[in-house]
């Protein structure tokens, strides 16, 4: 059978940080009830379609924060996915959680609920970072969550973090990575601080309030998590996830190996037989459409043939064991040295990439810069 992602976005936040350019909305309580019915009858149109002869190897609900809807609507997600589609013996379960949204208790009936693998958006131990990132809650309230999940037996925790804060330093930097890794997390992401248009952050930069460390700062930062993280044994498997071996995010996986994957819900992108798809962002707007035609489908189309080779490089590049160049040429029947031969040649000299006659692969400093460098292959 083959296999697919499936991905459920919740787009409820407490409150929406500055630096987040993701479809999220605040908690609206009179809503939250129909939001959820319309993604049950959503789930229920593509079912029909696209779980005959598939299986669903990886759930992932992210947001916004998931947690912020009551548990016994995760129960009922959760319990649609398994009524409409095959999910595999090994199925891996993951739910997006803020510290602020969490109790014993909610953990207890997710843990029963099905739920197994949670990623926490801590961004870093100091109160002070938290501030000014916009978090709702502290450091102290990251520690009592993990003993929590802990606790009730979740035995696959993923913690995010930020680097290139304003005002970051190494020596700061070094202790949030330590206080991390005192969790004993099956795995790890590490973000670089970037500011998106249309967000609270960008317009503080614009008017002066908000200053970025210098790009020298932001390699080393990131440098000093790859060389802490894989010194602790994480493999460093993309651009900004480490993991223990075997606990790699096999959701993400999928999508970085470009496979299919439906997503369901307000703003969510699928990519299935060959077609991409995106829905309406405003919830109220996606709740609509579902109930008038059972989906909210705002845009699709088929990637043209280049579209198709830029998204493989890019997806490929991302991961630490790069683009094999075999299976590369065999899809889109060209020559990789005839098409890129010459730009390869030149990021190769300036030490951004390795490449042999298997594999292209990012290096580094590379790694740091990919969107740039990636790029240059389509310049």
């Amino acid at each position: 059978m083959n296999s697919l992602g499936l991905y459920l976005h919740i787009p409820y936040c407490l409150h929406k940080c500055g630096y987040c350019d993701f479809n999220s909305h605040p908690v609206n309580q009179g809503e939250m009830d129909a939001y959820v019915d319309a993604l049950l009858r959503e789930m229920d149109h593509y079912a029909r379609e696209w779980s005959a002869g598939r299986t669903v190897a990886s759930i992932f609900l992210g947001g916004g924060t998931p947690t912020t809807l009551p548990v016994s609507a995760l129960e009922t997600i959760l319990d649609r996915c398994r009524n409409r589609f095959a999910l595999e013996p090994d199925c891996e379960i993951t739910l997006e959680a803020n510290p602020a949204t969490i109790s014993p208790g909610f953990l207890s009936q997710l843990r029963n609920a099905g739920y197994h693998r949670i990623s926490i958006g801590v961004q870093s131990f100091h109160d002070d970072e938290l501030k000014l990132l916009d978090r709702v809650h502290s450091a102290d309230e990251v520690d009592s969550t993990v003993a929590m999940a802990r606790a009730e037996g979740f035995d696959n925790l993923s913690l995010d973090l930020m680097f290139a804060l304003p005002g970051h330093t190494p020596e700061r930097w070094r202790e949030s990575l330590r206080r991390a890794l005192a969790k004993d997390p099956e795995h790890l992401s590490t973000y670089n601080l970037t500011v998106e248009p249309g967000t609270v952050f960008e317009k503080l930069r614009r008017g002066g309030r908000l200053t970025l460390p210098p790009e020298d700062l932001q390699l080393e930062l990131y440098q000093e998590a790859i060389h802490t993280l894989t010194a602790a044994g994480y493999r460093h498997y993309e651009i900004s996830n480490f993991a223990k071996p075997g606990r790699e995010c096999r959701h993400n996986l999928n999508y970085w190996n470009n496979g299919d994957f439906l997503g369901l819900g307000a703003g969510a992108s699928m990519g299935l037989g060959g077609r991409r798809s995106k829905n309406f962002n405003l919830p109220s707007r996606y709740i609509r459409e579902v109930l008038a035609r059972g989906h909210a489908v705002e845009s699709s189309e088929s990637p043209t043939p280049r579209e198709a080779m830029e998204e493989t490089l890019m997806l490929g590049l991302r991961l630490l064991q790069g683009l094999p160049i075999r299976q590369f040429e065999d899809r889109f029947q060209t020559s990789f040295q005839t098409r890129f031969g010459k730009t390869a040649e030149s990021l190769l000299q300036k030490g951004l990439i390795t490449l042999d006659n298997e594999r292209l692969a990012l290096s580094h400093r590379g790694l740091f810069l990919a969107d740039s460098v990636i790029l240059e292959f389509f310049a």
